[in-house]
């Protein structure tokens, strides 16, 4: 798991100085700008999510959307949107694993979520 030297992301422009030269925090080629979130509790609103990731630079918006499975069973999906796509690494590799309640035991899942159009452009 990601040791995260910059623990308090309460910060301004100097945290992403910090860690926009580090390799650890490059963008890939898979990179894109919004992140697919797993593991928010299916009682947490917007609001709650929001002030997880409003602290870091290029934060644009939370967009939750609540599904039901065939057999009823409700959940979340939960996409986080940022200006580029190193803004999303740094807040993808600071945030992984973060615990979003005291009894919560694995933490959040980050990924790059999926970009339509990237994955066509991939494939010609």
């Amino acid at each position: 798991m990601f040791n995260n030297p910059y623990p308090n992301p309460m910060f301004n422009n100097q945290y992403f100085e910090l860690v926009r030269d580090n390799q650890q925090f490059q963008p890939q080629k898979e990179s894109t700008h919004s992140l697919y979130v797993d593991g928010i509790p299916n009682d947490a609103q917007e609001r709650e999510v929001a002030h997880i990731f409003r602290p870091y630079p290029g934060f644009q918006r939370v967009r939750l959307i609540k599904k039901q499975t065939q057999k009823g069973r409700e959940y979340l999906l939960c996409f986080v949107d940022f200006d580029d796509a190193l803004q999303a690494t740094i807040v993808m590799q600071t945030l992984q694993g973060y615990r979003f309640d005291k009894n919560d035991k694995t933490g959040l899942k980050i990924y790059f979520a999926n970009n339509p159009k990237q994955e066509k452009q991939n494939k010609k």
